[in-house]
């Protein structure tokens, strides 16, 4: 019986990468310039000469075999260029995702105030409403000023009266506090009347406006 071993298989790829000696002239025999250039490596090309190619790499000119040239790159680079193109795509796309997100905020912050204006536009027109209602009515422009005066005259007749008191305490000397105390009484009437008054002017100048 022969006894027969299996191989366990797995997976593997052949290495591409090969270093070209440059040669001093166009024959293998040439003395060696440069112990060997990598695949994938960037020279200048100077022309062909039979089955050689004439190239400068650095500051070295000489010969490799034209078998080893090639107009494009390789595949190691191009993936290379491949990926780091996927890369700045990617950090571009993170970009615009931020200045997106900063636009969305933006836009939000707008929309809440435009409808901040729309609701203070809404209130005013409401006033403006209220007010036109009143101005357009000259019945209740007149009973408010009618009001006013009967006011008025009420705080005048209270302001002779504090008057007629304040005479008559004065006669009393014994009555000092009394005095001082229906002085503060009358300033404070004669603040308010003013005060009523100024605020009926207002009111009037208002309504006629």
């Amino acid at each position: 019986m022969v006894a027969s071993h299996t191989a366990v298989a797995s997976t593997a790829w052949v290495d591409d990468s090969i270093y070209v000696p440059i040669r001093s002239s166009a024959n293998p025999a040439g003395r060696i310039l440069h112990r060997g250039i990598k695949s994938g490596t960037r020279i200048e090309f100077l022309g062909f000469d039979g089955d050689w190619a004439k190239i400068r790499y650095k500051d070295i000119e000489g010969y490799i075999g034209k078998q080893y040239l090639s107009q494009s790159p390789t595949a190691e680079i191009m993936l290379e260029r491949a990926n780091q193109a996927s890369e700045e795509a990617k950090a571009e796309a993170a970009k615009l995702r931020t200045q997106l997100a900063e636009l969305k905020g933006e836009h939000e912050a707008l929309s809440e105030q435009s409808s901040e204006l729309k609701n203070a536009l809404s209130s005013r027109s409401e006033e403006l409403e209220q007010l036109q209602d009143v101005a357009s009515d000259p019945i209740r422009l007149d009973q408010a000023n009618r009001r006013l005066n009967e006011e008025l005259s009420l705080l005048r007749s209270e302001l002779d009266q504090v008057k007629g008191e304040n005479v008559m305490l004065r006669n009393n000397n014994t009555s000092q506090q009394w005095i001082t105390g229906v002085g503060i009484l009358l300033l404070g009437l004669v603040a308010g009347m003013i005060m009523r008054s100024r605020s009926g002017r207002r009111r009037n100048s208002g309504w006629a406006n």
